[in-house]
């Protein structure tokens, strides 16, 4: 017997386990299945190995033929598992344990199997008719060893069936390795049967564990090295598995709501601990629990623990557990850490059933759920009007613009010399036929961040020029309409010939429009920003800086764009009673006259406060040109909007 074969597959099995016990994928039931698989073929190879040993270079006596026997049990009792284990290790790794554990009459064929193999190998002691060895040790085997090879068919059978039902939840590299274990164990099976002495099953089946070791287990099962928990890849493919079958799985979303300070206060490498730490006292909190169940890093201060086991019960004595670890600082060498958490649980697909949805609320149900460190249950929120709205922006924004939900809104702008309405700002409004208006507040920073923000862009300055270009506008004796321009627009390459398209289709006198920036908007990328305002300014649209103050009042950037009209924020009307602060409201408009910049006040509610603004006067020196705000008029839709401005003359 060649047996080179057999010493090269129990090295790859042992560098096997030693490269997962490196990774440290030591715990969960796919990781079970995956050790007792090796086992079994560290078993089985061992046994091939000294069976043909014994029958080359052993002593044809009694004790050896007895050892003969028992290496062939061995090998055949390890043998005959390979397939139901790897089996079940399918099942597990492609999410679809639940499938497996519901069906009665699977589980009975899966252990009738093993169960016949192995009474078929014990009664072989009885009467020899699946193997037998003789007195001369030469081992020889006979027909009952065709119920091994019927039984191995039905698992290997089985076995491609499952992956051929669930091809489509599986990634194609992880699909394709598992398919090749079974040709692979096929070919070592006939050059076995074709060459006797050269022992190669167990070398082929050792080699395509090998395979699937490199590729299936290279995300999903590895560790992200900076947190100790699984990576967001990972964690991707498991959601996207259990949504596809719909099998109810419970999720707790661990977040850490001041992630930012405490990676500020501790530095890279100090966070890196502290983050190792955490995962490391989940997965302790896990195991005292009994919870069955994976804890995945999905970045910013964000875990998730998944589990297809769990029950209610379970997973909040888990949550609640996790809660109560994090009401007290946490010591880490010389620092103290106090981490402000946020937990929800939530159970798929019966709260939310598709994977942009849960995506979403992943990012964001820290900001939508109320602000508490008790455990949220996504059901006890499900059917607040404000929770549904914010857990559903996204969507929400894609309808309006699907179905045309926006619709712009306009509020005068007071002169204090004309004594009259002189401009207007517009504010775009959504309107949802489900949840009815919807807050700029909330959708704008939604689509900021989705992207959308372009497409809401674009809408309003083609309403607000084609309201411009409309006859009603034209009897209104408006100088200019302000339109709010957000920081992605300002950064837009094509901003200026997006523009000039407008002004040229609605045949515009450039001067009747004007674009709010913000200061944020302003210093975010200076050599963009400048671009785009300058060359629009040069075809003779306005400019004003909108919500003067809120930021660090970058006067230089002031002073170097062609700013016309600085908007002093609400918070300097709010603090005017204030002597102190009237002084500085009154220095805050003196520089900006003197910089040559008009002044607009937001935020005028009452009738006090226009009196003590329109007695500063308006002229170069100190004194604001414009008011506005809700003690005129609140923002008014475009038709209102003309009536009112038509009734004041």
């Amino acid at each position: 017997m060649i047996l080179y074969y057999d010493v090269c597959a129990i090295i790859i099995i042992i560098l096997i386990v030693i490269s997962c016990v490196l990774k440290k994928m030591m715990h969960g039931r796919t990781n079970g299945l995956f050790y007792l698989l090796l086992l079994c073929m560290m078993i089985a190879t061992v046994a091939d190995f000294a069976g043909a040993y014994i029958q080359d270079f052993g002593a044809h006596n009694e004790m050896n033929r007895m050892a003969e026997y028992m290496a062939q049990y061995f090998y055949f009792g390890m043998h005959n598992l390979l397939l139901p284990v790897y089996m079940m290790f399918v099942y597990s790794n492609i999410g679809m344990w639940h499938d497996f554990k519901k069906r009665n009459a699977l589980q009975a064929v899966w252990w009738g199997g093993i169960i016949l193999n192995m009474v078929v190998l014990l009664s072989n002691a009885v009467y020899p008719w699946v193997f037998y060895v003789t007195s001369e040790v030469e081992y020889e085997r006979r027909a009952g060893i065709v119920i091994f090879y019927l039984t191995a068919a039905f698992y290997m059978i089985y076995t491609l069936y499952l992956l051929g039902r669930y091809r489509r939840i599986i990634k194609r590299d992880k699909l394709i390795v598992m398919f090749l274990l079974f040709p692979i164990t096929c070919i070592g099976i006939t050059i076995q049967a074709i060459l006797p002495t050269h022992l190669v099953e167990m070398f082929m089946i050792s080699v395509a564990t090998l395979l699937f070791s490199l590729v299936i287990r290279r995300e999903e099962e590895q560790l992200d090295p900076q947190t100790g928990a699984r990576k967001y890849s990972g964690a991707h493919e498991r959601v996207k598995n259990f949504l596809s079958t719909g099998v109810p799985t419970y999720v707790l979303l661990i977040k850490f709501v001041n992630y930012r300070n405490i990676r500020m206060y501790l530095g890279h490498e100090l966070l890196s601990e502290f983050l190792r730490e955490q995962s490391s006292r989940m997965n302790g909190i896990a195991r005292e629990c009994s919870l069955e169940g994976e804890l995945y890093y999905l970045e910013d201060g964000l875990y998730c623990v998944i589990s297809e086991s769990a029950d209610y019960e379970l997973m909040h004595l888990f949550a609640t557990r996790i809660r109560d670890y994090y009401f007290d600082k946490l010591p880490l060498r010389s620092f103290s850490v106090l981490a402000d958490v946020r937990l929800c649980i939530l159970c798929c697909p019966e709260d939310i059933d598709n994977y942009n949805t849960l995506y979403t609320f992943c990012s964001t149900f820290h900001k939508i759920l109320p602000e508490t460190k008790e455990v949220m249950h996504y059901p006890d929120y499900v059917n607040n009007r404000d929770f549904k709205i914010k857990n559903e922006l996204d969507d929400i924004i894609n309808r309006a613009i699907g179905s045309h939900g926006f619709e712009m809104y306009y509020q005068p702008i007071y002169s204090i010399i004309e004594k009259r309405f002189v401009a207007a700002e517009a504010f775009i409004r959504l309107r949802d036929d489900n949840y009815g208006m919807i807050s700029p507040g909330l959708f704008i920073e939604a689509a900021e961040i989705s992207g959308a923000i372009h497409t809401i862009g674009d809408f309003v300055l083609d309403d607000v020029c084609r309201f411009i270009s409309s006859d009603p506008f034209a009897g209104l004796g408006l100088e200019c309409i302000e339109v709010n321009m957000s920081t992605s627009q300002c950064l837009e390459m094509n901003l200026v010939e997006k523009v000039e398209g407008l002004l040229k289709r609605y045949s515009l006198n450039p001067s009747l429009l004007s674009l709010e920036v913000t200061e944020s908007a302003v210093d975010f990328d200076p050599d963009v920003v400048d671009h785009n305002i300058n060359r629009l300014n040069e075809l003779g649209i306005r400019f004003s800086l909108d919500d003067y103050g809120t930021g660090y009042s970058n006067v230089r950037r002031v002073t170097t764009l062609p700013i016309e009209i600085v908007k002093l924020d609400k918070t300097f009307v709010d603090g005017i009673d204030d002597p102190q602060m009237w002084i500085m409201v009154q220095e805050t408009i003196k520089m900006l006259k003197q910089m040559g910049k008009k002044v607009l006040v937001e935020g005028v509610e009452e009738e006090k406060v226009v009196k003590k603004f329109t007695d500063l006067g308006a002229d170069y020196i100190q004194g604001c040109e414009y008011l506005q705000g809700y003690y005129f008029c609140r923002p008014l839709p475009e038709k209102s909007f003309v009536e009112f401005m038509q009734k004041q003359g």
